[in-house]
């Protein structure tokens, strides 16, 4: 513990008692860069001080909030657990890692986390830094995503959580894995428990942890359109559950693989399902790539054309005609952006020429 104290990370969330705002620390960090999230953190609990200021917040509002994080379903268990626990909890977050088990998007290491750092509860939260930790410590030669290895690096950290300051313990692991114990190149010679290591002692430290090979992210093209209407552009927000859940969007439709060329009539049904009667696929705008975790995702822009046959589609839920500062301001992934941005400059480019 005498590392920690000297050599801890200053993090705007450190010394934090409050546990919904550990949680809200914990749920971003979860797949997110500290460091975007040092930046993040403060502006949202700014934005939801308490978990009565959470639960009486939109979910809209709080994915907007969420924008640049990523993974919008943490963002989305947040909420739901928040309101969960005002309506059924009477407000009091549970103390108890089992108990805070049960709260949606709460996992293991959460849960060990938030109970460990705000009750006290001498518990385990294992990150992958921990596991990195403990795989070059334990000299642990089975993959790290294998049932065994969980087990046995699960075991292995709680058996060494000390009953006096468990949070701080998990912490010092946590930062001795982002600071010390680095995935490839580990400083085994400032490591306060060199000695303690059997990785290092057999001199194994660089190839640990043992992987299994990731398979590729599977490929799909999101096809979408953009219809403008009095400087207005139409956007459509999808379903609550799935991938981009709640966030808003220009309207398409999604197929396997990457298409060089979509099918001309099926690009035709499409637009008029989304748009309406009257409106029909225009020139390709713009395409980009972004991969996200087990996807990699062709974004193909359409310009929609109206031919004045049928009536604009109408704001309504889940359907808004925006400006760019509605655009600004909603629940829009990272990748949408850079897609609206491109098909935007695309258009400039036609009507500069």
């Amino acid at each position: 513990m005498g590392w920690y104290e000297g050599e801890k990370r200053e993090l705007p969330w450190r010394g934090e008692k409050d546990p919904y705002r550990i949680w809200v620390s914990e749920a971003m960090l979860q797949q997110t860069r500290v460091e975007t999230v040092r930046i993040r953190y403060p502006a949202f609990i700014a934005r939801f001080p308490s978990l009565a200021a959470m639960a009486d917040a939109s979910l809209d509002a709080v994915l907007a909030e969420w924008q640049g994080l990523g993974y919008y379903g943490r963002a989305r268990n947040l909420h739901r657990a928040a309101r969960e626990v005002m309506n059924q909890g009477g407000g009091a977050m549970p103390e108890t890692r089992d108990a805070l088990l049960a709260l949606p998007g709460v996992g293991p290491y959460m849960a060990g986390a938030i109970a460990s750092i705000a009750f006290g509860e001498r518990c385990a939260a294992v990150d992958g830094n921990v596991q990195r930790v403990m795989s070059r410590v334990l000299n642990l030669s089975l993959a790290i995503d294998s049932t065994p290895a969980q087990n046995a690096i699960r075991q292995e950290a709680q058996a060494l959580v000390p009953r006096a300051r468990p949070g701080d313990f998990n912490q010092a692991l946590m930062d001795l894995g982002a600071r010390i114990c680095l995935p490839k190149t580990p400083d085994c010679a400032r490591c306060p428990v060199h000695d303690l290591c059997a990785g290092r002692s057999a001199g194994t430290q660089n190839e640990l942890p043992v992987k299994t090979a990731k398979k590729p992210p599977a490929p799909y093209t999101l096809i979408q359109f953009r219809a403008e209407r009095n400087g207005l552009v139409l956007l459509s927000q999808r379903e609550k559950t799935g991938l981009f859940g709640g966030l808003w969007e220009l309207p398409g439709f999604m197929v396997e693989g990457h298409l060089e060329k979509a099918d001309r009539r099926r690009l035709k049904a499409q637009c008029a399902k989304l748009l309406g009667p009257g409106w029909r696929p225009g020139r390709e705008l713009a395409r980009i790539t972004r991969t996200l975790t087990h996807r990699k995702i062709l974004f193909v822009v359409h310009l929609a054309e109206n031919s004045g046959k049928g009536a604009p589609p109408a704001s309504q839920d889940g359907r808004l005609w925006a400006s760019e500062e509605d655009f600004r301001a909603l629940a829009v992934s990272t990748a949408q952006r850079a897609a609206w941005r491109a098909a935007k400059s695309a258009l400039a480019d036609m009507e500069g020429k």
